[in-house]
């Protein structure tokens, strides 16, 4: 590996994986690239302060001499900017797929998402690391981790000499992990359901996250992988779990009740309404070409992954209720 680039190096998976490089006998160097700077440090990192989307990273790559990259930074909160989001999703990663190639890197180790394959009505039961992704066009975050991927398609034509990743987690959960995804379960006074639709639902922790992508270092691996909690838990029992109401509404209403409230900046709305077809329709994803290739499982279900965030959430609150 010698020389690792990982951007988005801050993050909960970055930490992790700089921790995992540290002790790694083939690193020599981790280039780390964030625009905040890591909560911890770590032996081997060499932080730059630096947008992704900054020419500057493909000079830093040759510089480097840059061996191994691994691209987290992404958007995943919803901005109420899409075309800002839209930039940093998608020219950052067109800008560090350019530094990849200029430096002529020999492996690189990029997230996507299942969100990729769309919360469509006629997705299969299972989605499996080969099948092909589709867009969710009402929804910026699924719909630039889609138009990343298909231009990891062309990357990879136009690149043949090197060994390339995509790892595509679902709804990632953990103590170090807080995003609008989680805050949708647990903060509304009840869960919302549309219609009728009960689908099953996904989540992983961040643990067997960063086991997949330092696997996948490990190995040099190559190849579409998924990092996914084991089983699934219905919408109906996640309800059950948070001791939350599960109320269906019906979708002519509350797709436009939602738009209204993030167009209003209500603070309980974090998203537009197409976060609600992940809530509507079903897009799990199998795993099992991933724990073939990587000799690998994960060590919690979706539902113990669930019952950690609301653990986690009645914490939170009996500490704030004594201080």
């Amino acid at each position: 590996m010698s020389v690792v680039a990982v951007t988005g190096c801050s993050g909960y998976i970055g930490s992790r994986l700089r921790l995992f490089l540290d002790d790694e006998d083939r690193v020599s160097r981790v280039v780390g690239i964030d625009i905040k700077p890591p909560a911890n440090a770590t032996t081997k990192l060499d932080f730059h302060l630096l947008d992704v989307r900054d020419e500057a990273v493909v000079r830093l790559f040759e510089d480097n001499n840059v061996d191994t990259v691994v691209h987290l930074a992404f958007i995943l909160n919803p901005l109420h900017d899409n075309a800002l989001m839209h930039d940093i999703d998608v020219r950052g990663a067109r800008n560090v797929l350019q530094a990849a190639s200029r430096a002529r890197v020999r492996h690189l180790v990029v997230a996507s998402s299942t969100s990729a394959f769309g919360a469509l009505p006629d997705n299969p039961e299972w989605l499996t690391e080969e099948h092909p992704p589709r867009r969710q066009p009402n929804f910026t975050y699924a719909s630039d981790k889609f138009e990343v991927e298909t231009i990891m398609r062309e990357f990879i034509e136009a690149n043949p000499g090197m060994k390339v990743a995509v790892v595509r987690p679902c709804i990632v959960y953990g103590p170090n992990v807080d995003n609008y995804l989680s805050r949708f379960i647990l903060r509304l006074p009840f869960f919302p359901g549309v219609g009728g639709a009960r689908p099953e639902m996904q989540f992983v922790h961040e643990d067997d996250v960063a086991e997949v992508f330092m696997r996948i270092l490990e190995k040099e691996a190559e190849g579409h992988f998924h990092a996914v909690g084991s089983g699934t838990v219905n919408v109906e029992r996640i309800a059950e779990l948070a001791g939350k109401r599960l109320a269906g509404l019906p979708a002519g209403l509350l797709y436009p009740s939602v738009d209204l409230l993030w167009k209003l900046h209500a603070p309980l709305v974090e998203g537009p309404s197409g976060m609600l077809d992940f809530i509507r329709y079903r897009w799990t994803a199998s795993d099992e070409i991933t724990r073939e290739t990587l000799g690998i499982t994960a060590k919690r279900s979706s539902e113990e992954v669930v019952r950690l965030m609301v653990e986690s959430k009645k914490r939170k609150r009996e500490r704030r209720s004594t201080a």
